[in-house]
């Protein structure tokens, strides 16, 4: 790929996302398209023609530049840098790097299984009344008597899947990819011996299939982060959003759910 040859204003970006119109779009995903956009076949076949492959930093920087307006800056401290493909073209990108912050305190039951952040019904009230149902279908109910260890752990044994950036509106592509993805970190030697969990996080305004397939796949639910912004960065928009905290015990993912499974 090419490096890109023009700046993109904000505006141009939404309104290649919302209408379709790829033209003057010299992203990596619309770059030289002649044909008309493909749409995800019905069926059973989806995830199939779903892949992931190792992209340079450069080209990951391209996509988040075009498609991830509210936060387009790429920290140049990272571990790799997934192509998310549907049918061999290119459809966005995934980051992975160490988190920010240096250590995490998690919480384990009697069998050594990660918990979530015991939360009371109390805490989930004080959550915007629009996302209280939601935080109860998705966090597991745990008290403070469940919790049997609770550790701060370094912040070189988490991994965050960062920049979680598609550049077209494809319904369930996010799951997909990002499962695929997963698979893939897992498995490579950037993913060291050293890493215990992944990190995720989801707009809580955001619900559905991203949230069915991460649960598919072994992460849970632990908590959210409460809208802030970073005193030592430049203000973003992202941070004035309510995000689910997604965390996931580094061990060979489990296989993606078929449709069967996802139906019943």
């Amino acid at each position: 790929m090419s490096e890109p040859t023009s700046q993109h204003s904000v505006e141009q970006f939404h309104h290649c996302l919302e209408t379709g119109d790829e033209s003057g779009c010299s992203c990596p995903i619309h770059r030289d398209r002649e044909r008309e956009p493909f749409t995800a076949p019905l069926g059973l076949s989806f995830a199939d023609r779903v892949s992931v492959e190792p992209i340079t930093r450069q080209q990951a920087a391209t996509i988040y530049d075009a498609h991830h307006a509210y936060m387009d800056s790429l920290p140049s401290v990272n571990l790799a840098h997934h192509g998310l493909y549907y049918r061999s073209e290119l459809m966005g990108a995934i980051t992975y790097r160490y988190p920010l912050l240096s250590k995490k305190r998690l919480h384990f039951g009697p069998d050594g299984n990660l918990f979530p952040e015991p939360i009371s019904d109390s805490d989930i009230d004080r959550l915007p009344p629009e996302l209280r149902t939601t935080a109860r279908r998705i966090i597991p109910a745990v008290s403070d008597t469940d919790v049997a260890a609770t550790t701060v752990v370094p912040g070189d044994t988490i991994v965050e899947a960062a920049r979680v950036c598609l550049g077209v509106r494809m319904a369930n592509l996010a799951s997909a990819t990002l499962a695929r993805s997963q698979e893939r970190f897992v498995q490579s030697p950037a993913c060291e011996d050293d890493v215990r969990y992944l990190l995720t996080f989801v707009r809580a305004d955001y619900d559905g299939a991203m949230i069915r397939a991460l649960r598919d796949k072994g992460w849970i639910c632990t908590g959210w982060t409460t809208p802030s912004q970073a005193g030592n960065r430049e203000d973003k928009p992202i941070r004035e959003r309510y995000k689910w905290r997604f965390l996931c015990p580094v061990d060979p993912p489990e296989s993606q759910a078929t449709v069967d499974q996802w139906l019943s």
